[in-house]
């Protein structure tokens, strides 16, 4: 079996002239600008922070955290009064909206 084409490839398919590209003497350049968010921002300070409390090396720091441990082996903490109970509710508190006990 033969079968023959129809018709040409068509006017689309054909080759063509290229066209020189025009230089321009002077590159476009134009301002630019950099817009960060508020979240991007806290958590950008939130990472500083960290970072400089990670990287204090504090022996009186280190000491009382080795202390507060001792105690919490030796069960100090297992038998708070009310008000030993509420003064570190008022200090997790503090700490966590800001304010300061």
């Amino acid at each position: 079996m033969m079968i023959d084409k129809v018709g040409g490839p068509g006017p689309n398919y054909g080759p063509r002239k290229t066209e020189p590209t025009v230089r321009r003497e002077t590159p476009v350049v134009g301002p630019d600008s950099v817009a960060i968010s508020e979240e991007a921002s806290r958590a950008a300070d939130l990472a500083r922070t960290t970072r400089l409390v990670q990287s204090t090396n504090d022996p009186e720091r280190a000491e009382r955290l080795k202390e507060i441990k001792h105690r919490l082996e030796r069960g100090d903490y297992d038998q708070l009064s009310d008000e030993q109970l509420s003064n570190i509710a008022e200090s997790i508190l503090g700490t966590f909206f800001g304010q300061r006990a």
